[in-house]
């Protein structure tokens, strides 16, 4: 008995599951890719993580609140490809980041107007303003790419501030205080409410079609600064920046303990899940497996995460029934 309670204080603690993991994968990589733990690689390590780390954060909002959100790679590009032009356009560094920032923004509520005020069901708007999403960056790149040399622009991802990544440090404050705002403010529980019961947090006070008009634009907000800082790390916007990382993001939450069904989930899981991803696709690398491979893994860790989930509910609802 002593046993099962612990088990369960265990599977409680948000992020608990990915954690071990990741030590696991780390004790792992460090065997058979002897090069893994060199410097340079755990610092490239960080810096892949960021983009999954920064979209993740977004998707755990809008999946806490009982949603989904399938077009944020391709927001990604969207903004990079804005913020880009604006730099070629001349425009000065901060005007062309709220330029990107701001092209998530309303990304993001586009989708909630569709979903929140037209009806429409979350898998089906997102899955067009994706497809659509995906056309404007192809029209803007013209099928080739949009390049930037601006210094500004490029230290974004490739600078350092006391030998730490620019890069990571903007990750760090973003998940602070996304984290903050989830777990200590009063619309951080109104977004577990609504993902738990919608009627029951309306009938509480809780402005349901606010909170979900205020996740999806944490979303777009959160894959606007993600492609930002892809493109200053490639200083370039391709036609498919992004393609993917929506899949990337979504397993990473939950990896991390994010419920596809809303309710639960973290922004501590969701980086430690994002670690975990960029951990396993920089071990495939060094071991030489086929990039391929790392999307099938993505697609399992997808479908185990959803079957795990299911089962520690169950588990956890053991108590209550003895």
């Amino acid at each position: 008995m002593a046993s099962k309670i612990n088990l369960r204080s265990i599977l409680r603690i948000e992020g608990a599951t990915v954690f071990f993991a990741l030590a696991l994968l780390v004790v792992f990589s460090s065997i058979f890719a002897p090069s893994f733990l060199t410097t340079e690689n755990l610092s490239n390590v960080l810096v892949q993580s960021v983009f999954v780390v920064i979209l993740g954060i977004g998707i755990t909002y809008v999946l806490i609140s009982g949603g989904i959100d399938l077009s944020v790679g391709s927001v990604m590009g969207v903004a990079a490809a804005i913020c880009v032009f604006c730099l070629n356009a001349g425009a000065p560094l901060p005007f062309a980041l709220l330029a990107g920032l701001a092209t998530g923004a309303a990304a993001g509520l586009f989708n909630a107007y569709f979903i929140v005020v037209l009806g429409f069901a979350d898998f089906i708007a997102t899955l067009g303003t994706l497809s659509l999403m995906r056309g404007v960056v192809e029209l803007m790149t013209a099928n080739s790419r949009l390049n930037s040399q601006d210094p500004g622009f490029m230290t974004l991802a490739a600078g350092s501030v006391g030998g730490a990544p620019l890069a990571v440090i903007i990750a760090l404050i973003v998940a602070l205080v996304a984290g903050v705002i989830l777990a200590r403010t009063t619309m951080g529980r109104a977004v577990y409410g609504v993902g738990l019961n919608p009627k029951s947090s309306f009938l509480a006070g809780v402005l349901v079609r606010r909170v979900r008009f205020s996740v999806f634009l944490v979303s777009g907000i959160c894959a606007g600064l993600a492609g930002i800082l892809l493109a200053s790390r490639l200083s370039s916007v391709h036609p498919a920046m992004g393609t993917g990382y929506e899949l990337t993001a979504i397993a990473a939450a939950a990896l991390g303990g994010a419920s596809l069904a809303g309710g639960r989930g973290s922004v501590l899981g969701t980086a430690l899940g994002a670690l975990f991803l960029a951990v396993l696709q920089n071990t495939l690398s060094l071991m030489s497996v086929n990039a391929f491979w790392f999307q099938i893994i993505t697609g399992v860790i997808i479908v185990f995460a959803v079957l795990l989930d299911g089962g520690i509910r169950r588990f956890l609802n053991q108590r209550s029934m003895v």
